[in-house]
């Protein structure tokens, strides 16, 4: 329970891996904004959460628009306090084949896992500024660091990421803000999901084969779980994490050793 009086925004929030995120951040003791653009699935969580015992509401933010954002963030700040800690989690993947006409993918990807990014950032910070603590961590992927073809916009965003956080943590250490970045891998997940049936229609592959054969290629022998990265998240939100700031972390039962 290190984070009681703790008000902490995870955007992405309605499922996978943002919603295991927001229950071992109520689990630590922090009063939690579930963030996501699916207003109905949010409030599920919330109210799953607040039926555990937490302090959770949820908020129906896109966080591509600033005004939303701006005013979603007061009224997280009313019910639960200004802000401590941030977690963008919220992304999107689409299949994004160098010649195919993708710009409508590109910009939604560069609108979500870049823009969002900076837009909560800027919108949040303020609050740890005055309060002379906080945390942001950003998403990344094992796919910052690797790529496997027609997946242009996802890698470029999310290598993006590691660039934001670095700028991030330089900017904010002077106000004892802390910035990392968590690179997941293959976590199980609706996404993941979608991209296997992505390389499935690509390659032509048999349904369900490429999830078989991804956990038989990682060392620890499994996919990972939404859990593994809200451990992780837990770890850059605590006191342990107090002196680490501009780095990555990846998550991935070591398919990717950087």
């Amino acid at each position: 329970m290190g984070l009681q009086g703790k008000a902490a925004l995870v955007t992405g929030a309605a499922q996978g891996i943002g919603a295991a995120i927001a229950a071992r951040l109520a689990q630590d003791g922090a009063a939690v904004a579930v963030i996501d653009i699916n207003a109905e699935k949010a409030e599920e969580v919330a109210a799953a959460l607040r039926s555990g015992g937490a302090r959770a509401m949820s908020a129906a933010i896109d966080v591509t628009d600033r005004e939303n954002v701006a005013e979603g963030m007061g009224s997280v700040a009313a019910e639960l306090g200004p802000p401590h800690i941030l977690v963008n989690n919220a992304g999107v993947y689409r299949s994004t084949p160098l010649l195919d006409d993708s710009s409508e993918s590109w910009d939604l990807s560069m609108d979500v896992m870049l823009k969002g990014v900076v837009v909560m950032a800027q919108e949040a910070a303020p609050h740890m500024i005055r309060a002379g603590w906080g945390r942001i961590i950003n998403l990344g992927s094992m796919m910052s660091s690797v790529a496997y073809g027609d997946d242009l916009a996802y890698c470029t965003a999310k290598s993006g990421v590691l660039g934001l956080t670095r700028s991030l943590a330089a900017e904010l250490a002077k106000h004892n803000v802390c910035v990392n970045a968590i690179c997941p891998g293959s976590i199980l997940t609706t996404m993941l999901e979608q991209v296997g049936q992505a390389v499935e229609k690509r390659d032509g592959l048999e349904t369900g084969s490429w999830l078989q054969k991804r956990a038989g290629e990682i060392p620890l022998g499994r996919l990972g779980l939404p859990e593994d990265i809200g451990s992780a998240v837990s770890f850059f939100c605590s006191e342990d994490s107090s002196y680490i700031t501009g780095q990555s972390l990846h998550v991935n039962g070591g398919i990717y050793q950087s």
